[in-house]
């Protein structure tokens, strides 16, 4: 109680302001001089405390202020410094990505360039002579090629203060020391009697050194951006050098490749490609082979490698052995290869392999879809692709309209005499004919195919010759047989080697066009036994089982046909007339649906379905069956028998 009652008491004491009660008495027992004068001091009073307050005021808003500005200052300043950390971080980066042949300014001497002959000059003309070379490669290539530049870090004239160093040379610098760039220079100098000499470095080692007269300047420079070139990318010079037809220097550039290349997974590349280079331009494929093998030797994964040996073998006709690196390549994953390899150069490699799996198992639909690969795939070769699958399948209406339609998109790439062989056009005039049961077309398509073959500059005489004997000959030594030259086409069959499939299953086509069944069977027990997970074999002899009349035995094989080759029609079709050979032709009706799956527009198929059917007594069926065979491809055979069945 004492505490508060002096709490109370002391109250008043607290501030300026006194109670209104005690001010109004102590005014009234005031004089009126006194009052007025306390008044004044009242408002003085408030004036002094309005004036601090105001004064207060502005001292806090400039405090808040200046605050202000003090974080809005510091973080202006952090954000330049992240700016600053980025843009450092991004040119670092940038820097680090910087690749390929940067071409720095040539010393000339100065007769030369009074005549307009600078330093830039040469400097710019090896530029684009380079970038010619890389784009005709490129274009070969699954792989990029390296990009040439001149050097324009001096036009950069900006300096950074206080270094005496531009801008231009800093970045300059940067990339030197971050990147991959190889830098080239040299010099143009004359060596008397109108001759010059054109010499390049790089980090000091002479790189080039070509001479020759003032007026092949041009010349000279074309011999340094190859040899540029092939310093700065031992891969690709070698398919500039195919495509120019030096087949020879192609071949020694891509024998020199694997010692130029420390990375392993480039060496295998390299390994790769001088199988390639074998191939095509030598035709020895056991050494293509074993070239590849040094390839899947360092990096057993590498899709190319197994893509070469797969080409390698189907074209010494092992296509057993072809089939198992077909296949071996469906596992293979893009990450295990090197990285110029993955992207658009996987995906073209396991479409080579797709395509030539689907081939060799019979799986023509699937192979209609194929699209080739980059280099060299024009809308006119991937339609030549589509017709000869479609011929395969019998469909030769599409086929037709499919190489119309190549021609009309690039007659000249057409007869161009470069093209591949699975992009000949003369392959899919033979299958039509043989739809057709035209041989003396097929004669000429054949002869027409080995023609085209050995003016093919694309390969070398070597290739030339293996591609006639293993493709070309069997082709025309079967048309042969099939024309009724059984002479001509055994003389012709004896220059292909014992160990070629085609070679062999052709041999027995030949027998039993001259129903020498002891011989046919021989020959197509061979071919199988060469490649016994192919289907082709199996259903020639399915056929000439059915065309003796062993329908039981033609069984077995179109048996063995389809499950080596589920997506094949013909063993299945041929199944069928088995079928109905045995007086089974409700059992034949699901073969010929199966066979319709994968060749939907086969004459001969329709017409033994309608017969199947008249046979089970489905008249109306059979007739929607004659009438879609009456629109297709028939034999002469084939086209007398549909009128009699539908009269």
């Amino acid at each position: 109680m004492e505490e508060a009652e002096n709490s109370e008491a002391e109250a008043p004491a607290a501030g300026p302001a006194a109670d209104p009660a005690a001010i109004a008495l102590g005014l009234g027992s005031a004089s009126r001089a006194e009052a007025d004068a306390y008044l004044r001091d009242q408002r003085a009073f408030i004036a002094d405390q309005r004036h601090h307050l105001h004064e207060q005021f502005k001292q806090t808003t400039l405090s808040t202020f200046s605050l202000r500005l003090s974080i809005t200052l510091k973080l202006l300043t952090a954000l330049l410094g992240i700016v600053i950390v980025i843009g450092l971080c991004v040119a670092a980066w940038n820097a680090s990505q910087a690749d390929g042949m940067v071409v720095d300014e040539f010393s000339v001497p100065p007769g030369l360039a009074e005549n307009g002959i600078t330093g830039k000059v040469v400097a710019d003309d090896l530029t684009a002579k380079i970038d010619a070379i890389g784009q005709i490669a490129q274009g070969r290539s699954l792989t990029s090629s390296v990009n040439a530049q001149k050097d324009n870090s001096e036009d950069v004239k900006v300096d950074i203060p206080e270094t005496g160093v531009s801008l231009g040379q800093a970045w300059r610098y940067l990339r030197q020391w971050l990147g991959h760039e190889r830098h080239f220079s040299g010099n143009l100098r004359l060596l008397g009697a109108g001759r010059i000499a054109l010499t390049v470095t790089q980090d000091g080692q002479q790189t080039a050194s070509v001479s020759g007269t003032s007026a092949d300047l041009d010349g000279l420079e074309q011999q340094a951006a190859e040899q540029m070139f092939a310093d700065a990318d031992p891969i690709n010079i070698v398919l500039y050098l195919g495509s120019r037809g030096r087949s020879a220097e192609g071949l020694a550039a891509a024998a020199r490749a694997p010692q130029l290349l420390d990375n392993p997974g480039d060496r295998s590349d390299a390994y790769s490609l001088w199988s390639n280079a074998t191939r095509i331009w030598t035709g020895d494929m056991p050494l293509a082979i074993a070239r590849a093998r040094l390839a899947t030797d360092i990096n057993p994964d590498l899709l190319v490698a197994h893509r070469e040996m797969m080409w390698a073998f189907a074209l010494m006709g092992h296509d057993e052995d072809a089939l198992r690196q077909a296949q071996a390549m469906q596992p293979i994953q893009e990450r295990d290869q090197p990285e110029a390899l993955r992207g658009r150069a996987f995906a073209a490699v396991v479409s080579e392999g797709d395509f030539w799996r689907d081939y060799a198992l019979g799986a023509y639909s699937h192979a209609a879809g194929y699209m080739c690969p980059g280099q060299g795939c024009t809308p006119a070769a991937q339609a030549l692709i589509q017709a000869n699958a479609a011929a395969h399948a019998h469909d030769g209406k599409t086929s037709r309209a499919l190489m119309q339609q190549a021609v009309a998109l690039d007659a000249a790439f057409i007869d161009s005499g470069r093209l591949r062989f699975y992009l000949n056009i003369h392959n899919t005039r033979y299958e039509l004919a043989a739809n057709d049961g035209d041989w003396p077309a097929g004669v000429a398509a054949a002869r027409a195919f080995a023609a085209s073959i050995e003016t093919n500059a694309a390969y070398g005489p070597g290739a030339r010759a293996n591609l006639t004997r293993i493709l070309a000959t069997p082709m025309l030594a079967r048309a042969l047989a099939m024309n009724g030259d059984g002479a001509a086409a055994q003389a012709t069959i004896a220059a292909t080697p014992g160990d070629c499939y085609d070679c062999v299953r052709t041999r027995g086509w030949i027998a039993a066009a001259a129903k020498q069944w002891g011989a046919a069977d021989s020959w197509f027990a061979d071919a199988v036994r060469q490649a016994p997970s192919i289907p082709f074999a199996y259903e020639d002899w399915g056929r000439s089982l059915l065309e003796r009349g062993d329908a039981a035995g033609a069984i077995g094989k179109f048996t063995l046909a389809s499950a080596k080759g589920p997506h094949f029609a013909d063993p299945l079709e041929g199944w069928g007339e088995a079928l109905m050979a045995q007086n089974r032709s409700d059992l034949a009706l699901a073969k010929f649906k199966d066979a319709a799956q994968y060749a939907p527009n086969w004459g001969r198929l329709h017409l033994k379905w309608g017969e199947a059917l008249t046979y089970a007594g489905k008249k109306d069926e059979s007739r929607k069956q004659f009438a879609l065979a009456a629109t297709l491809d028939l034999t002469p055979a084939e086209k007398s028998e549909l009128a009699k069945a539908r009269g």
